[in-house]
């Protein structure tokens, strides 16, 4: 169980043996599921609906979407907003440099007679240039300048810990923390769901020894595993979901594990907004690879100790901040021909119910060897069914029906990092 929070040694590798195994037979099998037979399969995967055409079918960006939107930032066109941010850091930067601060920016000076008549011909021209500058760098500071900040709402607990140097216990050698101030960019400071193009590092292959014992730093990791996020200046805890970047297609698939074959993937997370281009690192505890809590650990560490037991897993760089941007997990149900004759065919084992076989009619059929097909009529009180194909089936082939379902990234969970977004 993934959301376990504490667990033996003996139960962590158990763990960590089933999701490698997980891993495996899904490369093996892609998307296929293992269903029970007593249970109802319009009632286990109601959620889930056929698609025509993956790449074609329309899917709305804004159906049944969960609480956590409601208090995010919907962006109506990420890149304009970037520009637009981007653009005015860099006005304002001009303005600096061209105001009467331009000797905090380097503006040169010092040149010879004939120069400085040529700056005292246009000094008048330009004086109303001059004014618009000065107002746009009004509220601003120069550069190079020392300021006093003071900070609201600090508890006596944190102003305490920083002059412990972030550590838990007291020690009279330590020196203060530095604290550093960043400005932020317009809606830097609103939380949103940030995409990033990652790719694996080397230290998340698993390589088991000798008695199939494997580091538990070294395992799968998996969607919605919590994870550390540090991008640009800022460093905070999330659950994404990792998914295809289809360049071609509204829709993007889900992975259900970071693939560790070199390939790039996307990872969806709840995050603060930063504009790119921005590198990202990705990390994860070495208690467990599942960000489960380990009971052979203590729960009470320093932050010089939490650093080092975190393990890099992937790096990379922000992609942008949509929240409209649809990861589709695929499953796929699977069933075999036993009678054919030429296009259609007697299916059986992908339902158990009569009732599934008329839930899922509407619904289209493929097969491995690359036939289209649909349900004809129920057979029986076992699951058992006619299909019609778009040309002759043969016998060895497999019959697959396709779902899919919207997913989400999660906020990490109290004692991962907080249930809301907080941005370490």
């Amino acid at each position: 169980d993934d959301d376990a929070d504490e667990v033996t040694e003996e139960e962590r590798r158990a763990l960590i043996k089933q999701r490698l195994k997980d891993r495996n037979d899904d490369l093996e099998f892609p998307d296929e599921v293992n269903v029970d037979e007593t249970l109802l399969l319009k009632d286990r995967f109601q959620r889930y609906r056929s698609l025509k055409s993956f790449r074609k079918s329309h899917w709305d960006p804004k159906e049944n979407l969960p609480e956590e939107y409601a208090s995010i930032y919907h962006f109506a066109s990420y890149r304009a907003t970037r520009g637009d941010a981007l653009r005015d850091a860099r006005d304002l930067r001009e303005a600096g440099r061209d105001s009467s601060w331009g000797h905090w920016y380097g503006r040169g000076g010092g040149g010879g007679g004939a120069d400085k008549k040529d700056e005292d011909a246009t000094m008048e021209g330009a004086s109303d240039d001059d004014n618009d500058d000065e107002d746009d760098m009004e509220g601003c500071v120069p550069c190079g300048s020392y300021v006093s900040l003071t900070l609201e709402g600090v508890s006596p607990a944190s102003y305490s810990r920083l002059l412990r140097n972030g550590s838990e216990t007291a020690t009279a050698t330590a020196p203060p923390s530095l604290l550093a101030a960043v400005s932020l960019l317009p809606h830097e400071n609103k939380a949103s769901v940030l995409h990033f193009g990652l790719s694996h590092t080397k230290s998340c292959e698993l390589s088991p020894d000798a008695d199939g014992n494997s580091d538990p730093a070294l395992d799968p990791v998996k969607s919605k595993d919590a994870l550390a996020f540090r991008c640009g200046w800022r460093t905070w805890k999330s659950r994404p979901v990792f998914s295809q970047n289809n360049l071609n297609s509204d829709k993007h698939k889900y992975e259900r594990y970071l693939p560790t074959n070199g390939a790039h993937v996307a990872a969806s997370a709840y995050g603060p907004v930063t504009y790119g281009p921005c590198p990202v690192l990705m990390f994860r505890d070495r208690e467990d690879g599942g960000g489960r809590k380990n009971a052979m650990t203590t729960t009470t560490t320093t932050t010089a100790t939490r650093r080092d037991r975190r393990q890099l897993v992937a790096v990379g760089s922000v992609l942008g901040a949509d929240a409209d941007r649809i990861v589709v997990k695929r499953i796929v149900l699977t069933g075999y021909p036993v009678r054919v004759h030429k296009r259609h065919a007697t299916v059986k084992y992908m339902f158990y119910n009569p009732e599934d076989v008329k839930w899922f009619k509407p619904a289209g059929l493929t097969t491995k060897h690359g036939l289209r097909g649909n349900i004809v009529e129920s057979v029986g009180d076992h699951g058992t069914m006619k299909c019609l194909f778009n040309a002759p089936i043969k016998q060895h082939d497999t019959v697959c029906l396709p779902l899919y379902k919207r997913v989400y990234p999660k906020y990490a969970r109290e004692g991962e990092g907080g249930t809301k977004l907080t941005v370490l």
